[in-house]
């Protein structure tokens, strides 16, 4: 099956860590999903081999991840008094207990622990599963992700204190030094931290976080930690089916995420990226802007060749980079190309929205300002009351500033996937709810600002089909279906269905393009190869 037939929809990614997210980009094929697939009968093995065979992602790699589930967990199980006394001393309760494991909650980038304190209350210890963010071929990406959503979670905290997140209660860093928010420290501790803050700021220099360090108080817990309170709520996922054709419960959770959006725009940057913990204790926005498929690619081995400390001016180097991550995974995942005609369009698709890009960037924008935007909202994170009302919006570790073109709408408003407008009256269905939420995004930011100019751009983007470039470059998965059915024809009608567009284009994605093509044929058949030996090792249910 090829890539740019888009067979597989680019919807549902691994985000969430309090249970399995739903929204845009599929998770890898896990080791237990293909064990269970696995029957008696030949035919049923045989039809999920092919279905391997088949898959767009590299299924060899999750292959591994039972084992290190389990030897993490394992580990974790062996210190739990060690955590429960750690704890208690960061809240400063007489006593907390560490859950079962059958209730832990795992999710594909982190797993959440759920604790008991008194008086009934849940807190959540959430730990980064570093065998899924590229930390062993990449040591430190644990670390980034980890010192990048404390600094999202410590800038929200103070600049936009109506944006709903969890409390964060605690934090510890991989040397083993744990934080706490001031008001669980003693009072000689929090005024010892902040005549130390007031130095610095005397000084001129960087001041430290809010946060006191608690430095009789250290942890075991490998790559770090957070501990967090429970989100109020319920998944806005759970009840989405029965309410989303519901004009009423959707204005009220439009109007949520418009204030959230505006809150969060309140405030403009210089730059692109990420903001980050550094090491002196304050934040600075000084980390690449991390996102969700820069180290689930690095996780299976594909280079994204952006250093960590690399952010940006201006939104063309930015744009320029994230298709270079998309030319990287085609070089190094063994299965990104599954015959010649498929890496034809693959390659002639990133060379026209490199050809294109121009055309999609209004030039007043493209020096910033920037302005900080949770990149991973999708049903699954926003937790909402019973009438959609936002309570809570979770796992905000993939925030970074970007330009306001690329803060788009989210694309499941009509309970379809980035990749799943397939006809017209799909798009039209999209627009004239995009529309709903347009109108009331204008309202809050007149009554908010007294002036409207985001939700004018916003309206831009859709028209002038940037929408649908914007999420070409960002979702390597849905890259080539979104530019065939939504780009080319802005251009071209007719393109979309001649090959030869693909057999001259492709030529022009860089020196020794067929030389590419000839070596991932190659890399296609020894990838078979293997997870064909792969499916001989599996456990039989004989």
């Amino acid at each position: 099956m090829s890539h740019a037939s888009a067979h597989q929809s680019a919807s549902d990614h691994p985000a969430s860590n309090q249970a399995e997210p739903d929204q845009t980009e599929p998770t890898p094929l896990e080791f237990d999903q293909l064990e269970s697939d696995q029957s008696t009968s030949d035919q049923s093995e045989s039809g999920s081999l092919k279905r391997a065979l088949d898959d767009d992602d590299n299924v060899l790699v999750p292959m591994r991840y039972p084992t290190l589930r389990d030897e993490m967990w394992k580990s974790i199980e062996a210190k739990k008094a060690g955590i429960e006394e750690m704890v208690r001393l960061q809240l400063g309760v007489r006593s907390c207990r560490v859950t079962v494991s059958e209730i832990w909650k795992s999710g594909s980038f982190n797993l959440a622990i759920p604790i008991r304190l008194p008086k009934g209350q849940t807190i959540y210890l959430r730990l980064p599963n570093a065998y899924r963010i590229g930390e062993e071929e990449n040591p430190g990406n644990a670390e980034e992700k980890l010192r990048t959503e404390i600094a999202t979670y410590l800038w929200i905290q103070e600049h936009c204190p109506d944006v709903p997140i969890p409390i964060l209660h605690a934090f510890g860093l991989p040397d083993g030094s744990t934080f706490t928010h001031p008001s669980n420290t003693p009072a000689w501790e929090r005024i010892c931290w902040n005549f130390r803050r007031l130095v610095f700021f005397l000084l001129g220099r960087p001041v430290p976080m809010r946060y006191v360090q608690r430095r009789n108080i250290l942890h075991s817990l490998g790559p770090g930690f957070l501990l967090l309170s429970e989100a109020r709520g319920e998944k806005l996922s759970s009840s989405w089916m029965k309410h989303c054709n519901d004009k009423t419960y959707r204005e009220r959770l439009f109007r949520g995420l418009a204030r959230v959006s505006l809150s969060l725009n309140a405030t403009p940057f210089s730059r692109i990226g990420s903001m980050l913990l550094r090491p002196d204790g304050s934040i600075g926005l000084c980390n690449r802007p991390l996102n969700l498929y820069f180290q689930m690619l690095e996780n299976e081995g594909v280079p994204s060749d952006i250093p960590r400390h690399r952010t940006y001016a201006e939104v063309e180097s930015y744009l320029s980079d994230l298709l270079s991550l998309q030319d990287n995974k085609i070089r190094y995942q063994p299965n990104a190309v599954h015959d010649q005609e498929d890496g034809q369009m693959q390659l002639a698709a990133l060379t026209a929205l490199r050809a294109t890009m121009h055309h999609f960037i209004r030039p007043e924008f493209r020096d910033g300002p920037f302005f900080c935007t949770l990149t991973d909202l999708h049903r699954q994170n926003i937790f909402v009351d019973k009438d959609w009302n936002i309570q809570t919006i979770i796992d905000i570790e993939w925030t970074h500033s970007l330009p306001i073109e690329m803060q788009l709408p989210p694309y499941w408003l009509t309970s379809r996937p980035v990749d799943g407008f397939e006809d017209p009256e799909a798009i039209a269905e999209y627009e004239a709810v995009l529309e709903e939420y347009l109108a009331i995004y204008e309202a809050e930011e007149k009554r908010r600002n007294g002036l409207v100019i985001q939700a004018l751009i916003k309206r831009d983007v859709w028209q002038r089909g940037s929408f649908w470039y914007f999420n070409a470059v960002c979702v390597p998965k849905g890259m080539y279906t979104i530019f065939n059915r939504h780009i080319q024809p802005l251009f071209n009608q007719e393109h979309r269905g001649l090959k030869v567009f693909d057999e001259v284009f492709y030529w022009y994605w860089g020196f020794g393009a067929q030389n590419l093509l000839d070596k991932k044929l190659g890399d296609n058949q020894d990838y078979r190869a293997r997870v064909k030996e792969a499916f001989t090792r599996l456990p039989s249910n004989d």
